[in-house]
């Protein structure tokens, strides 16, 4: 998902008010910032550089309708359509977005939204009936790409005007979701989800001064981040003994103050990004092989054992995913110095009334010999395909592309630098560690076919530490075989074995 994100704040100058205004996003490719800046004595007027699309520009699809099926959900911003202008800026540019692409493809874009729990039924009418209802699907991509398999999908590479290979499509996950030399579902920057479900540490600012004279390292935590010092055990020491029993209970609470605020579920998910264990790797033949580096998995998962049963500064907020929001809570009331959640937190109220200022920071290394900082999202992401039956798939084709584009240079950076860096971010460092967490984007080819060729391997270790368990070997062991007959099933099946 790297494109742009090093410029953001720059760009953000140009663009923000872009999409307010009605404005049209087919900027030229040299735009020049009001401020001059100085290095080394003289002045400079930067000139900052991103690419458009290169759609034909008489491409005209003579009114063509071309109909998302999208799922309805309650924490998701409108990824493709909206209705109206609000003056809220992501809002107006999704507005603004779907009006431009409509106008100049020729097209109508019109959302059908439906409840999660529909939406594989409904793929699976259209297949059956070969109608041509839906032209695009915008689906959770870990029960997504079980379509693949089926054979409903079209194969990316083989269609006219959408080029994978630009930055608003993220090539980290084109690299791991490619399979036979094909590319059925794709994300990136039309996807907001994929930004807002990314994991990221908060802290908060206000505990960490109090407990500064304790651990001096606490006012120098940016700077650990760009020494590459932020590891796994770094976060551990700085909060694993920070607790108050504020309540005299003698019970650790959520009345307590802890010094980590975990949740022992999806929260955990986030090691296998953030300490760079792989799970699937590519056979040399366009295919996958089970490559698990065991020894790191387990330490890892000993690690985050420990902390979530056996360490006193830690607040276990459960095992539902609604859970995340008791840490949220707990956080904007001074209660945790260090909290794992989503960055869609951000944009809660609950932190955004927050009275104490907090922080971003990555997800910690696993050690100091790991070269860069990676970031996990929560796998039920938007991911984008488009099914058999559509009758024009270049048409759809070309409203992705147009889409994502413009997303790329407008809807994105509103998104990051207003209403999160902006609008909701008080701290010009946080920001930068911002951008380390959504361009650390990782992701493994078992997250994106975890109901397939993944087999559930890696949830399997989140719902041992759900279940407090230890015995990592046998869980890999059973757990591989699994995958072995997995990944020998689906290559076996008419759609690959060719």
């Amino acid at each position: 998902m790297k494109s742009f994100f090093s410029v953001l704040l720059a760009v953000a100058m140009l663009l923000s008010f872009a999409a307010c205004a009605g404005g049209d996003s087919n900027t030229p490719k040299d735009t020049t910032p009001s401020g001059d800046t100085t290095t080394g004595g003289t002045v400079t007027n930067p000139v900052i550089q991103y690419e458009e699309d290169e759609l034909p520009d008489d491409l005209d699809f003579n009114g063509a309708l071309i109909r998302f099926l999208v799922v309805d959900k309650t924490d998701k911003l409108s990824e493709i359509c909206t209705d109206e202008l609000n003056s809220e800026i992501v809002n107006d540019s999704v507005y603004n977005r779907e009006k431009y692409v409509e106008d100049r493809l020729g097209v109508e874009i019109q959302p059908e939204y439906i409840d999660d729990d529909d939406y594989e039924d409904a793929m699976e009418r259209q297949y059956a009936s070969d109608e041509d209802l839906y032209q695009i699907y915008g689906y959770v991509t870990f029960a997504f790409t079980r379509f693949i398999f089926m054979d409903q999908l079209v194969d990316l590479y083989d269609l006219n005007y959408i080029d994978l290979e630009k930055p608003w499509w993220s090539h980290t996950f084109n690299e791991e979701a490619e399979i036979m030399d094909g590319l059925y579902v794709t994300t990136g920057s039309l996807s907001l989800s994929l930004t807002r479900y990314l994991f990221a540490i908060f802290y908060n600012k206000h505990l960490a001064e109090v407990n500064s004279s304790k651990f001096p390292e606490l006012n120098e935590l940016y700077d650990i981040v760009d020494r590459g010092e932020w590891t796994y055990d770094k976060f551990y020491e700085l909060g694993s003994s920070i607790y108050v029993d504020n309540n005299g209970s003698t019970t650790p609470d959520k009345e307590d103050t802890f010094g980590i605020g975990f949740q022992r579920a999806i929260s955990t998910d986030a090691m296998w990004s953030s300490f760079d264990i792989n799970v699937l790797s590519p056979d040399g033949e366009g295919w996958f092989e089970l490559d698990v580096p065991t020894d790191k998995l387990y330490t890892a998962m000993e690690k985050i054992y420990n902390l979530i049963y056996n360490t006193v500064g830690c607040y276990d907020a459960g095992k539902q995913d609604g859970d995340l929001d008791k840490l949220s809570q707990m956080f904007a009331n001074d209660s945790l110095l260090f909290m794992n959640n989503k960055l869609l937190a951000i944009e809660s109220p609950t932190l955004r009334n927050m009275q104490s200022d907090y922080g971003i920071l990555p997800f910690p290394k696993f050690d100091e010999v790991q070269k860069n900082y990676y970031s996990y999202a929560h796998d039920s992401y938007t991911s984008f395909g488009i099914p058999k039956t559509n009758r024009n798939p270049d048409a759809a084709a070309a409203v992705l592309e147009a889409l994502a584009s413009y997303a790329y240079r407008d809807t994105e950076p509103a998104y990051l630098n207003t209403a999160l860096k902006g609008k909701y971010m008080s701290d010009p460092q946080s920001r930068k560690m911002l951008d380390l967490v959504v361009d650390g984007f990782k992701v493994d080819a078992a997250w994106i076919y975890l109901e397939t060729l993944g087999a559930s391997y890696p949830s399997s270790f989140r719902q041992m530490l759900v279940d407090d368990m230890q015995n990592y070997a046998s869980n890999h062991a059973s757990m591989s075989n699994k995958v072995k007959n997995a990944l020998k099933i689906y290559r076996l099946s008419a759609k690959f074995n060719q």
